[in-house]
């Protein structure tokens, strides 16, 4: 799969405390690179493991019908073990139109947290496939393995067609399935809590030199990273007790941790040129 390699421009972003009733004040640069919605989405589903699968009830006269599962990803697709006993199966056996919600978890006002739906049909999946996508799934749920080959069980796949990106509010948009196809996850996504902690845990100081002279921030009195990605990171900044937040961008992409720790270091190092000529 190729990375996408179009970088969507500045989308605000809230405090998890966020009700929605106002606009942050923006405090940086709007063009600062972020990932694109496709790639925040892939971020998430590459970050969870369980959804609510909706499908069109036979029992209920059509009503949609949400259910808790499992899942994983396998070529752009989202894959699920379903037993032929459940009620989704069931409806799906005999409508597969289809669609999946996965959302993001954490504290604070639960609608300013992501979320991502995908939407298409979801069939079961055709011999000359099983064992590629049964190993894909298992590898995402090495317990599955006990039941995987069992008679009534079996592995749907959600075509995916369509998604629907939230990513808190006022950062929403429908993804089509170009730029789905064309993206990936975030490659610090395994390592980017251990980088955040890090950085508040022993380099708070320099935080506040980023927002103090790399945003319109001057008056940072703390501060606290709260996203990083290849692009970039966030922060959330104490200024006169109100929290602002701030996004900046890196030189160039990075996609280990150790390329994330050498941009860090080069803006601090600038952060303090900038301090000392003032």
């Amino acid at each position: 799969m190729s990375k996408e390699t179009t970088k969507k421009k500045f989308t605000k972003h809230a405090s998890p405390t966020a009700d929605g009733s106002s606009k942050p004040d923006l405090m940086y640069d709007r063009n600062v690179p972020k990932p694109s919605h496709a790639e925040y989405a892939r971020t998430l589903i590459a970050k969870m493991d369980v959804a609510t699968l909706c499908t069109i009830s036979e029992k209920s006269k059509g009503h949609p019908y949400g259910s808790f599962v499992t899942y994983a990803m396998h070529n752009g697709d989202l894959i699920f073990l379903l037993s032929q006993l459940a009620e989704h199966t069931k409806n799906l056996n005999a409508n597969s139109k289809a669609s999946a919600l996965i959302a993001e978890t954490g504290e604070g006002n639960p609608l300013a947290l992501s979320r991502v739906t995908l939407v298409g049909e979801c069939l079961e999946v055709q011999d000359d496939e099983r064992e590629s996508v049964k190993k894909s799934f298992i590898e995402a749920h090495e317990s599955a393995s006990v039941y995987a080959d069992w008679e009534d069980f079996a592995f749907f796949r959600l075509n995916v067609e369509s998604v629907r990106y939230i990513g808190g509010f006022g950062r929403m948009s429908w993804v089509n399935e170009s730029r789905w196809n064309s993206s990936e996850p975030d490659p610090l996504l395994q390592n980017s809590d251990d980088i955040i902690t890090h950085m508040n845990e022993d380099h708070s100081d320099a935080l506040v030199l980023y927002c103090q002279t790399m945003s319109k921030a001057k008056e940072t009195s703390h501060a606290v990273m709260t996203h990083i990605d290849r692009y970039g990171f966030e922060m959330m900044a104490t200024i006169n007790s109100e929290t602002k937040p701030i996004r900046l961008g890196f030189e160039k992409d990075v996609k280990t941790p150790d390329e994330a720790r050498i941009e860090l270091v080069k803006m601090v190092k600038e952060a303090r040129k900038l301090i000392s000529q003032n």
